[in-house]
C-alpha cells in the first residue's frame, strides 16, 4: 500500500509511534510517505515531504494547516492512505484535503494520542472544528480504552483501540544503579515539580540520583527547585534506552495521561514506573507487579515506593523482570502494526 503519515516533528508520543509505525510499514514493503513541518528525531524511513507554511505580517507563524492540506492535495494521487497522528491540525489538514480532491482522495485515518483530546481540543475555541474533522475521518483510532471513551464522551466518535508500542530489540534492560528517572515534556500536567519532591524524600533515607529528560515550559522552575540537590538535567535525547539502562526506578506523576510512551519505554528496558493512577496508565502498569500506581500528588507514597525498590534486591529483581515481561507479551510492534494494516485494507476494499 501507499501510505502517507502525518505527525509533529518532536519526541512527543504521537511523533515517535507515527515515525517508528513507518518504519516497520517500510519493512514490510510499503511506500512510506511522511508530510512533516521538519524532520522528525526518530525519522529512520520512509520519504519525507517538508511542509513550509509561508509567512506574513499578518500570520507570523505561517499557516501550517493550510500548507499542510495544500502538500497532502499535492501528492494524494501517490497515496492510498492519509493516516494522521494527532488530530490538530492535522485531522482538518487531511478533510480539506479531500474537499480539493473528491471522490478520489486517499482515505483517511486519524489517531488521538491525548490533549488532542483532553485538553486543547476539548477548548471551547477548537472543540466543534475538531469533532468535525473526527466525523470525517474514515476511521479513528485510540491507544486505550480511556481516551477512546473520552473520544467518545467530548467528539462523538467512535475510537478503534490500537495500542502504541516500543522496539524491545533496542530497548533492552542494563545494569541498574541507584539513578530516578524522568522524562517528559515539562508541560504542567507533568508535575515535574512532583518529581523533584518525591525525589527529596528518598534522599532522606537512600543515596541516590535523579536524571530528568526532556524540556519544557516547566524546565526553568524546576531546575531552580532543585539546585543544590543530586539532580542532572539532560535535556531531550533522541535516543534514551541509554540513561533507562541505568535506571532503577522511572517516576511519572502526571496529572493524566493518555498512554504514557515513555514509562513504556522504561518498562521495556526492565525499569519499574512509580506513577499517578490516571487516563490510560492503569491500562499500562500492573499495580504492584511491573511498577506502583498512587493517586495524584501523592509524594510520600511513591517516595515510599521508591525506597522499597531502592532497598529490597529481591524486590526489585522481581519487578524490574516483569517490567520486560509486560513490554514483550503486550506491547510488541508486530501485532499493533497487524492491526493498522488490517484497517487500511479495510478501507480500500
Amino acid at each position: 500500500m501507499r501510505i502517507g503519515l502525518v505527525c509533529h516533528a518532536t519526541l512527543g508520543g504521537s511523533g515517535v509511534i507515527a515515525t517508528e509505525l513507518g518504519e516497520v510499514l517500510a519493512r514490510r514493503g510499503h511506500e512510506v510517505h511522511f508530510f512533516c513541518a521538519s524532520r522528525p528525531p526518530r525519522l529512520r524511513a520512509g520519504t519525507l515531504h517538508e511542509v513550509r507554511a509561508p509567512r506574513h505580517e499578518l500570520f507570523p507563524g505561517g499557516e501550517y494547516a493550510l500548507a499542510l492540506a495544500s502538500a497532502l492535495a499535492e501528492h494524494a494521487a501517490q497515496l492510498d492512505v492519509v493516516h494522521v497522528h494527532y488530530a490538530i491540525p492535522h485531522a482538518t489538514s487531511a478533510w480539506l484535503m479531500r474537499q480539493l480532491i473528491g471522490a478520489k482522495a486517499p482515505q483517511v485515518v486519524t489517531t488521538v494520542h491525548g490533549t488532542d483530546v483532553l485538553t486543547l481540543g476539548a477548548d471551547p475555541a477548537l472543540q466543534p472544528v475538531v469533532k468535525g474533522s473526527l466525523s470525517a475521518s474514515a476511521a479513528v483510532t485510540a491507544p486505550t480504552r480511556y481516551l477512546a471513551a473520552e473520544a467518545k464522551r467530548v467528539f462523538g466518535v467512535d475510537a478503534q483501540v490500537i495500542g502504541n508500542f516500543v522496539d524491545t530489540a533496542h530497548f533492552t534492560p542494563g545494569k541498574p544503579t541507584r539513578t530516578l528517572l524522568h522524562g517528559s515534556n515539562f508541560r504542567p500536567l507533568k508535575r515535574v515539580g512532583d518529581v523533584v519532591r518525591i525525589f527529596e524524600r528518598v534522599l532522606k533515607q537512600v543515596d541516590a540520583r535523579l536524571v530528568m529528560v526532556g524540556d519544557g515550559p516547566e524546565r526553568a522552575a524546576v531546575e531552580a527547585q532543585a539546585k543544590g540537590l543530586p539532580v542532572t538535567f539532560v535535556g531531550e535525547q533522541a535516543d534514551v534506552a541509554p540513561l533507562l539502562r541505568e535506571g532503577a526506578v522511572f517516576l511519572f506523576p502526571s496529572e493524566t495521561e493518555s498512554f504514557g510512551l515513555a514509562a513504556l519505554e522504561a518498562l521495556a528496558c526492565g525499569v519499574p514506573v512509580i506513577a499517578s493512577r490516571t487516563g490510560g496508565l492503569p491500562e499500562l502498569i500492573d499495580d504492584g507487579v511491573n511498577g506502583w500506581l498512587r493517586p495524584v500528588g501523592d509524594v510520600d507514597g511513591m517516595a515510599g515506593r521508591a525506597v522499597a525498590l531502592l532497598t529490597d534486591p529481591d524486590l526489585h529483581t522481581r519487578m524490574s523482570a516483569a517490567a520486560r515481561e509486560s513490554a514483550l507479551q503486550r506491547w510488541q510492534p508486530g501485532p499493533q502494526v497487524d492491526r493498522y494494516e488490517a484497517l487500511y485494507r479495510a478501507l480500500l476494499t
